[in-house]
Order: C-alpha cells, then structure tokens, then sequence
C-alpha cells in the first residue's frame, strides 16, 4: 500500500492517525507530492490532481482524505474509529465539520495568494464563515468529548486535524478580512475545544508525527 501527500510534522494527519490507530503504518509506503509545483507527479495517482492518495493492497487508487480513512479503518479490527451503532451520524457529521473547516482554511489561503486588490472578498467571507461556524458547533461538541475522555472517533480525527491545522496556517488573521481578524485564535474563544486539543495530544497516533525527511 501506498500514500502519497505532502507531510508536515507540524499538523494532525488523518491518514496518519486512521493508520496508526489499525496498527498498519509499517505495512504502507510513503511518497511525497506537492500538488502545486510544476513536476509534481501526483496526476499519476489523482486525476483531480489531490493529496492526500493511495494506492490500496490490490493496486487500486483511491482518493478524498475521508475515503483513505474508512479504507484503513477496515483494519481496526480492536477499536474501529467509524462508529456502527447510533453515534455514528454524530461522529459522520462531525467528521464532515472538521474537514470543512480545514478545506475552508485552505480555500481562503490559496485565495490570499493573489495580489489583494484582486481578491474575491464575498467568497473569502463565505469561507470564513464556514470556520467560524464550524468552530462555534465543535464547541459544543467538546462538552461531552471532554467528559468522556476516552471515546475516541473519526470526528475526533478530523477536528484534530483542522484545528493543528488552523495553529499551523491562519488565513483569518493573515488576511484581516473583519475588524479584529488580526487577533483571531481559534482557542480563545473556544475553551471546550482548547481543553480537548490539549488533552488528546497525548493520545499516541495524534503525538505521532511523520517528519518530512520520512
């Protein structure tokens, strides 16, 4: 098996923590592509031109970060991260919060990447929105996370993983699109969260971080 995406040990992986969650990170090969420069290779594998990909057992590709999940949860035979029971709608819907708060993240930093006066405001704010909405229903969410420390599912993955992310790349600050953006934390206004973030760092796949030499 193979993935293929652009590791940064600075945020949560989901594929990572899916991996080393089934115990089979020794059984898949790493290969890094950079989607955005002009010899990546990664169209060999996605034809939408996106990492994460893989490469399954039987050479088939796949891709979406959330599909490669559910392939390597299919693994876990002691403890799989996508509920069967009835907290899997809950664990589904905050899966899709999650990563929609990192897509948001980096739609509204790609956007940046233009030159200011050109950029679309009314489609940055609509991300924005995205995040700051996402971040407001998470909160909520983390009541109960923090009172059942040990539950631990793929919506717990994905929120890992855009708010590392959102540590890692503040488009929200970088790009002041409303007054007081310049300050905007995510964990300031969000203290379920933040105590929740702090206390799964020290769960064993989410600690995991592959360098980018790997």
């Amino acid at each position: 098996m193979k993935l293929i995406f652009t590791p940064n040990p600075e945020y949560t992986h989901k594929v990572l923590v899916v991996a080393h969650e089934a115990g089979i990170l020794d059984k898949i090969s790493m290969e890094i592509q950079v989607p955005f420069d002009e010899n990546t290779e990664i169209w060999k594998y996605n034809p939408l031109g996106k990492v994460p990909s893989f490469v399954t057992k039987n050479n088939e590709p796949l891709f979406g970060g959330l599909i490669i999940c559910e392939y390597l949860d299919s693994f876990n035979t002691k403890a799989p991260l996508f509920p069967k029971d009835s907290s899997k709608w809950t664990a589904l819907r905050q899966m899709i919060t999650g990563d929609g708060i990192f897509d948001a993240t980096t739609l509204i930093r790609v956007e940046s990447w233009r030159e200011k006066n050109e950029w679309n405001k009314s489609y940055m704010l609509r991300e924005r929105k995205k995040i700051v909405g996402g971040l407001k229903m998470l909160e909520e969410d983390a009541k109960k996370w923090n009172k059942n420390p040990n539950t631990f599912h793929i919506g717990h993955v994905a929120t890992a993983g855009a708010l590392s992310y959102l540590y890692l790349r503040n488009p929200i600050q970088d790009c002041n699109l409303v007054d007081g953006d310049d300050n905007f934390d995510w964990a300031n206004d969000h203290p379920n969260l933040k105590q929740w973030f702090a206390d799964i760092q020290n769960r064993p796949s989410i600690k995991f971080r592959l360098s980018k030499e790997d």
